[in-house]
């Protein structure tokens, strides 16, 4: 910020990012100013995995973005669709807590009664349960290492994983085929 000023470019392949270091001028650009900032750019992993652009999270800003926004905040995350869909959350955590319970009480016959558990797999596995019971309106079996959960795992993980990479061809185009 010192040698370039508050608010800058540079240049990524062909594309232009903006740089800004100053919360002023941040919270400009994202209050004020923010429809200017509120695009994505159109990656390939976007195209091939969001079915060109169509899945929210990938969708750049424009009337099909509004639509979906407003689509999503009033069947998945209104009060009403909230308190519709309450039991099931209840349902997936009072299971989880079940299945912990049911690992201790394996445990606590042995020596030392503790249980060492993962609880960034616990809490991922009950959100993906939450989540599957809601979208899909399926549930996985209560097995933590069944064949369909370590399925949709492997899927899930692999989905956000090959989301994230880099391709040489969102920074030069002109590579793309």
């Amino acid at each position: 910020a010192d040698k370039y000023g508050r608010i800058f470019t540079i240049k990524l392949g062909v594309h232009r990012a903006l740089v800004v270091s100053n919360w002023e001028i941040a919270k400009e650009c994202l209050t004020i100013n923010d429809k200017a900032f509120a695009t994505r750019p159109k990656l390939t992993s976007s195209e091939h995995f969001g079915y060109n652009c169509a899945m929210i999270g990938f969708a750049p800003y424009g009337p099909y973005w509004r639509q979906v926004r407003k689509f999503s905040t009033i069947e998945l995350l209104s009060n009403h669709r909230l308190e519709l869909l309450k039991h099931v959350r209840e349902l997936e955590v009072k299971t989880s807590l079940q299945q912990l319970y049911q690992l201790w009480n394996k445990k606590k016959s042995s020596p030392c009664d503790k249980v060492l558990v993962d609880m960034k797999r616990w809490f991922r596995d009950v959100t993906l349960n939450i989540i599957l019971r809601i979208v899909v309106g399926k549930q996985i079996p209560n097995s933590y290492e069944g064949d369909e959960t370590v399925k949709w795992k492997k899927l899930l993980d692999d989905f956000f994983e090959l989301s994230g990479k880099f391709l040489i061809s969102d920074a030069l185009p002109y590579l793309r085929w």
